[in-house]
């Protein structure tokens, strides 16, 4: 299985070009947050025309923002790109960030134009669609997405499909784990002879071993065939905009 069609490239950068020749929708992080809160341009490319433009999140919780010009900046800049639609990952929940995302809210929804924001920020929008992370390491991803959907309404809820890779020791004390590259992953399974299985819950493959310290460790990952069940599983749930970002799905296209 390849990619849908329909999947939406996050790319920035040289990345963009890059990406607009696989004829995916794109999402291009081309704007941020200054330090002085105002709207910085980033380098654009000629395929930011016509597709998603992203902001990046603050630059630090004290940043302070007028909304109204901020706005005013971004419905500029989104008119004159043509945009489809405009993703603000604003992770950082200060106050200044807050207002703003319920500005752009209320101001892209007067607009007809798609609003995209971290789930986090559900509490500060009113019509933005929510941007939920497949990399999940406890529960269900189906349960969580279900849950949403249900307290939101389906068509609010999206995806990024954001490829997990991490030692968890055992119990675990963090839901993010030590980060492993793929190489690393594989050298620390052979040295330990350990079998890969498949959650179904988690849409992701697992293994486990025990260090030389006789604690026990959950190594959890995706690759391309995990990516493509986690793909299905949300097409199934009618999740309508998946965000994938362009490295990690480049061998997929």
């Amino acid at each position: 299985m390849s990619l849908p069609a329909s999947v939406i490239l996050v790319c920035a950068g040289a990345d963009t070009s890059r990406a607009a020749g696989h004829g995916h929708p794109l999402l291009d992080l081309c704007f941020r947050v200054t330090p002085r809160g105002a709207l910085g341009r980033l380098k654009l490319s000629v395929h930011t025309t016509g597709n998603y433009i992203g902001i990046g999140d603050f630059p630090a919780p004290s940043v302070t923002v007028h909304p109204k010009t901020f706005v005013n900046d971004v419905l500029y800049e989104a008119g004159r790109l043509q945009a489809r639609g405009v993703f603000a990952d604003f992770e950082c929940g200060s106050p200044s960030a807050r207002a703003l995302c319920t500005a752009l809210d209320e101001a892209l929804q007067e607009r007809g134009l798609p609003f995209f924001v971290p789930a986090a920020r559900a509490q500060d929008v009113r019509h933005a669609i929510l941007t939920v992370e497949t990399a999940v390491s406890g529960g269900s991803l189906r349960g969580m997405v279900a849950e949403l959907q249900e307290q939101y309404g389906a068509g609010r809820i999206a995806a990024l499909l954001r490829p997990v890779s991490a030692d968890f020791s055992l119990p675990a004390a963090s839901p993010d784990g030590m980060s492993l590259t793929p190489e690393a992953r594989e050298s620390l399974r052979a040295a330990h002879g350990a079998q890969v299985f498949f959650s179904h819950e988690l849409c992701a493959k697992y293994y486990t071993y025990m260090d030389k310290d006789a604690h026990g460790h959950f190594v959890l990952f995706d690759d391309d065939s995990t990516m493509e069940e986690k793909i299905m599983q949300l097409q199934k749930q009618e999740v309508r905009h998946l965000f994938a970002l362009y490295p990690d799905v480049a061998g997929m296209l």
